[in-house]
């Protein structure tokens, strides 16, 4: 059994930089075993097709970043605003791998699979950014004045609607240089310190003169 789970590591991982570098349409059963030293109908004693084992990569993929933020989530020697600089820093470097011609591929070729990963990346994202506000509210690093659903709720859309290969397409940025640029308007906002005081000093005249009317 434990020769048979680095096989199939194996050919996962001949798999992921196949599939990265060329496509997954474009990217050979053939070439994955022959480069494994193996022939193609011994590998699908391992997997039955090309999209089970893209399939067995997505997971793999996803239970790396699990494993990687829940560590840093349950580290209690870690400051709060050190262990949400360091979460950010594990989610930026996953994003750093999202390049080549794999997403654009998947999402123009094999839409279902594409859902799910949409689906599956909206799943994971939703309950830890939850708790990573809730914590943060706790701490008094975020404020408690705006509802944590909504920045929840930006936060996913800004990666879902921003970080897919159509709209990078368009951006002189890579996706890890967006994903940073969104955490940080949302963290630090877009205002320098003297626009933010002359934006709150409108916001508060203009309070005081609706309380006047």
């Amino acid at each position: 059994m434990p020769e048979q789970n680095e096989i199939k590591e194996r050919i996962l991982e001949k798999a992921k930089e196949m599939f990265f570098q060329f496509g997954y349409t474009k990217a050979n059963v053939s070439d994955i075993a022959s480069s494994l030293g193996m022939s193609k109908k011994t590998l699908y004693k391992y997997y039955p097709s090309k999209e089970a084992i893209l399939r067995e990569l997505i997971k793999s993929i996803k239970g790396n970043i699990d494993s990687e933020l829940c560590s840093i989530w349950s580290d209690e020697n870690l400051d709060y605003v050190v262990k949400l600089k360091n979460i950010m820093n594990c989610c930026g470097t996953h994003i750093s791998q999202l390049r080549g011609p794999l997403l654009e591929d998947l999402r123009k070729n094999i839409p279902e699979v594409w859902e799910d990963i949409n689906k599956m990346r909206v799943k994971t994202a939703e309950p830890e950014f939850t708790a990573l506000i809730d914590e943060g509210v706790q701490n008094k690093v975020f404020r408690d004045d705006i509802y944590q659903r909504l920045i929840v709720l930006m936060y996913i859309n800004a990666i879902q609607g921003i970080i897919n290969p159509e709209v990078l397409s368009y951006l002189p940025l890579t996706a890890d240089q967006v994903f940073e640029t969104i955490i940080k308007i949302l963290f630090e906002g877009i205002l320098t310190p003297e626009g933010r005081l002359k934006y709150c000093s409108l916001e508060t005249q203009k309070t005081s003169e609706e309380g006047d009317q």
